[in-house]
């Protein structure tokens, strides 16, 4: 099913998506049971499992978005609840080196994507124009500031390795580009 919704949504499209979903694996005495199939709850995706599936499927930007406080029901001892997830389909475009950074501003020490890439907080990590443009045009552009190349370089591909910082002096005098725009003073 999310594997159908991924081929038919548009590069950049997101999707939302609520289901029911269990904390525990359901056994396969529960899988078994009519009754409960037609109450959705022999079929439910366990957490991990719901959110796994939408990254099996090439999604990206995976997160919750909607989680119900109370269990929907609870089934020997299994709570059941009502979640809403939501992702985003990637452009299929290549990842380009052409200069660019993005800054993470916390509040974590670090994040990771879902593609491998770290991101420690405050330092001028190297990205590609792709991932550039899902980090500060996309849902997360108010956690990273994007700051282009003060001279635009030859697009290469882009094989940096994980957490590859990128100069200050190839982006001196460039547009910070954040999000939110803020003031202390």
């Amino acid at each position: 099913m999310i594997e159908g919704i991924f081929r038919v949504l548009k590069p950049g499209g997101r999707v939302a998506i609520s289901d029911i979903v269990s904390d525990e694996i359901v056994p396969q005495h529960l899988r078994d049971n009519d009754e409960l199939w037609t109450g959705c709850i022999s079929g439910a995706f366990q957490e991990q499992q719901f959110a796994q599936a939408f990254l099996d499927a090439g999604f990206v930007l995976v997160n919750c978005d909607k989680w119900d406080q109370q269990p929907w029901q609870v089934v020997e001892g299994i709570e059941f609840r009502a979640i809403t997830l939501m992702a985003l389909k990637p452009s299929p475009q290549q990842h380009l080196d052409i200069g660019q950074a993005v800054i993470y501003k916390g509040p974590y020490s670090e994040v990771h994507d879902d593609e491998g890439r770290v991101y420690p907080r405050g330092i001028r990590i190297a990205v590609s124009d792709r991932s550039f443009e899902l980090l500060t045009g996309g849902p997360l552009k108010d956690d990273f500031i994007g700051i282009n190349p003060s001279a635009p370089k030859p697009a290469t591909e882009f094989c940096a390795p994980a957490g590859t910082t990128r100069s200050a002096s190839e982006t001196k005098g460039c547009e910070h580009v954040s999000g939110s725009a803020s003031s202390c003073c």
